[in-house]
């Protein structure tokens, strides 16, 4: 059921490490023996270099104030593979970014770099470049490594950065999955960063069905407690689900105890109906009130915990009954569903799968409930093989969220 959200910043900081550079091969003096139809180093350059080179040993500090003057020699590829090396290891060891851009621009834009080393210089480069908010040419220098790189995570989770500056949202999502995907495939598990990284994107500029289906990655995730909160609430304020849908994504909320605001529980108890369903309303008001989101003299929570009391011990002298009775698939399944709200997850399971062996019309409605009430006995492995049976767009999704929680629960 699809609610207004309000947009919370859910960016997560994006952590660049040290990037190993290539370090200096060889003096541009050494390099700059007479070849036949030499030049590929000046005069000029060389005089400047060799000296320069020197004091950035002895005083880096020193010598960085005095790159403009190298910087004014460049013209050959060659000097500006050497002066951007120096430049970026002066930039290093002085911490000084400005410096190290400049230098690994140098680099990369030479033509000269082992085809060993591209790749990390390209990703360095575009880094440094996302850093200095030089997106155009962050994204230049990216793409080449993701060509030099295609297996490196490092590269997409870098480059889907630029795209969200630029704007490019849909191109930064896909770029996010290409990084779970190889990370998957390097044999790591999932890095809860980057499955909120796309919730964050997907859900803080609109792009609310994407922002659903990346929450549930989240929660796929293994995630921190934080990041699994969000996620939940995006799913309740965007999902497009059915009542009936919505109702179960609530119940898994609530064993996750994941129910954060007092708009969920009321959710909740819209879709729960004291009528229907009075035990599974009595003990969600009993938690909202111990939770401090709710209180008792709520007119609605009021209401409802008043009635589910009233009616709490007769539904269940009636399911008792109907339960040793002839019931065809859509009873079998109502009694097992109001059965799951007393905490009778054996009395639910068995009508749960009386109702599927009677034909029930929405089977997958029946196989979550079955697969509910097993994950509540403690049988995590029928479970999650009952909810891996479900199909059906959102009940598929749903299921994938009760795998998940079943998973944390089998530790």
């Amino acid at each position: 059921m699809k609610r207004s959200f309000s947009r919370t910043a859910m960016a997560v900081a994006l952590s660049l490490g040290t990037v190993g550079v290539m370090g200096m091969a060889a003096s541009p003096a050494l390099a700059a023996k007479k070849k036949s139809g030499g030049g590929e180093y000046s005069k000029e350059f060389i005089a400047v270099y060799q000296p320069l080179s020197e004091k950035a040993e002895a005083d880096p500090a020193t010598a960085a104030a005095e790159i403009g003057t190298l910087s004014a020699t460049i013209a050959s590829a060659d000097e500006k593979l050497a002066g951007g090396q120096l430049i970026y290891n002066l930039g290093a060891k002085t911490s000084n970014t400005a410096l190290q851009y400049q230098g690994i621009k140098l680099m990369a834009d030479s033509g000269k770099i082992a085809p060993e080393q591209a790749g990390k210089v390209f990703l360095a480069a575009g880094q440094l470049g996302y850093n200095a908010q030089d997106y155009a040419a962050a994204r230049g220098y990216l793409e080449q490594a993701a060509t030099l790189m295609p297996a490196d995570p490092a590269v997409p989770a870098t480059l889907a950065e630029v795209y969200v500056q630029q704007k490019d949202y849909p191109q930064a999502l896909a770029t996010i999955e290409k990084a779970i995907a190889l990370r998957k495939a390097a044999g790591e598990a999932p890095a809860d960063t980057d499955a909120f990284r796309g919730l964050a994107i997907a859900a803080n500029n609109g792009l609310n069905d994407q922002a659903a289906l990346w929450a549930v990655r989240v929660i796929e995730s293994n995630p921190r407690d934080e990041y699994r909160t969000e996620a939940y609430k995006v799913l309740s304020a965007l999902s497009r689900y059915t009542k009936e849908e919505e109702l179960d994504l609530l119940r898994l909320m609530y064993r996750a105890d994941a129910l954060s605001d007092r708009r969920q529980y009321m959710a909740y108890l819209a879709a729960a109906d004291a009528r229907r369903r009075p035990a599974e309303v009595k003990t969600l008001v009993e938690a909202g009130i111990a939770a401090g989101l709710l209180t008792s003299t709520d007119s609605l929570a009021g209401d409802e915990l008043k009635l589910a009391s009233g009616r709490y011990d007769s539904v269940l002298r009636e399911l008792n009954a109907d339960a040793k009775g002839s019931l065809d698939g859509a009873a079998a399944l109502a009694v097992g569903d109001t059965y799951l709200g007393y905490g009778k997850g054996a009395d639910a399971e068995a009508m749960y799968r009386k109702a599927i062996a009677a034909g029930v019309a929405d089977k997958d409605r029946a196989l979550t409930g079955l697969g509910i009430a097993l994950a509540d006995q403690g049988k995590f492995d029928e479970a999650k093989t009952t909810f891996g049976q479900v199909s059906g767009a959102s009940r598929s999704q749903l299921a994938r969220l009760w795998i998940a929680y079943v998973n944390d629960k089998a530790g």
